[in-house]
């Protein structure tokens, strides 16, 4: 990727979406990590009510190159149909739009399947053995997946217990009373409209460039998260750094500034479980 600036964001124009930019933004950077080389892929988990717009956003990224979208599946079916194209590099990122669905079934299926996650998002290893399949291969891919306020509530001790909950970025968001109105009068004119984004995604890792000083920047954000879980922020430190290059990306650089600092630190404010007004 030359120096020169350019734009790999998609056809984002004709959108007609309100005040789910922060939204889209972390997911194309999700989706551009598994590309920036050195660095860890990000995962992402959105939480936010029902009707917020978690799976139409997601929606409309799933025809993209390197992703697959499955709304439901097993630590079986994701061995069987999706581990030899992660292990070619032909799928880089699981969209599941709903975390639930996998999540409801019998506890030793859904085991199996947050175990597979685990190895998948932390150690960057898909693992899994059974009596039909073993493997055990070094992949760079990642996963999106969303579910609802009352869902995290519900499940978070457990999820917490088994470390799943601190493998992910999270993003809670909600939405104020003028946006929710703004959204109303939206479809008064017309009903939703999510078209498809194509995004421009490298054909090999990229290379991009982030200065220590910018990195340290990250360590008070990262540690204030990482306390949230109980954890010393590490984790957390590893995200961000992939999440600053993912950001120059999008922006059509090869180094990052302080103007991916300062998208990073509005993004921050949802990466919580405060579930912040967009």
């Amino acid at each position: 990727m030359s120096g020169e600036k350019w734009s790999p964001k998609g056809n984002q124009t004709s959108l007609q979406m309100v005040n789910l930019q922060p939204l889209q933004k972390i997911v194309e950077c999700t989706i551009y990590s598994p590309y920036i080389q050195g660095e860890k892929p990000l995962s992402l988990l959105i939480v936010a009510k029902p009707e917020s717009g978690k799976t139409s956003v997601l929606k409309m990224y799933r025809e993209n190159k390197g992703i697959v979208y499955v709304t439901d599946c097993t630590a079986y079916g994701l061995t069987r149909d999706i581990l030899p194209k992660i292990v070619s590099g032909e799928v880089k990122t699981i969209i599941i739009p709903d975390l639930m669905t996998p999540l409801s079934k019998q506890t030793k299926t859904r085991q199996a399947f947050i175990a597979f996650l685990n190895n998948l998002i932390e150690e960057g290893v898909a693992k899994v053995t059974t009596y039909a399949n073993i493997w055990e291969k070094d992949v760079n891919a990642n996963v999106i997946t969303a579910v609802t306020d009352e869902a995290l509530r519900d499940g978070r001790h457990n999820w917490a217990k088994l470390g799943f909950l601190s493998r992910f970025v999270i993003f809670s968001y909600g939405y104020s009373i003028s946006t929710v109105q703004k959204i109303l009068d939206t479809y008064s004119l017309h009903g939703p409209q999510f078209p498809s984004i194509r995004l421009k995604t490298p054909e090999a890792p990229i290379n991009i460039e982030l200065s220590k000083e910018l990195a340290d920047k990250l360590n008070p954000v990262a540690t204030q998260i990482g306390n949230e879980l109980s954890l010393y922020g590490f984790r957390a430190k590893i995200n961000f750094r992939n999440l600053l290059k993912a950001l120059a990306y999008r922006n059509g650089k090869t180094k990052v500034t302080e103007q991916e600092f300062s998208e990073f630190l509005e993004l921050a404010n949802f990466m919580n479980f405060k579930f912040n007004p967009l």
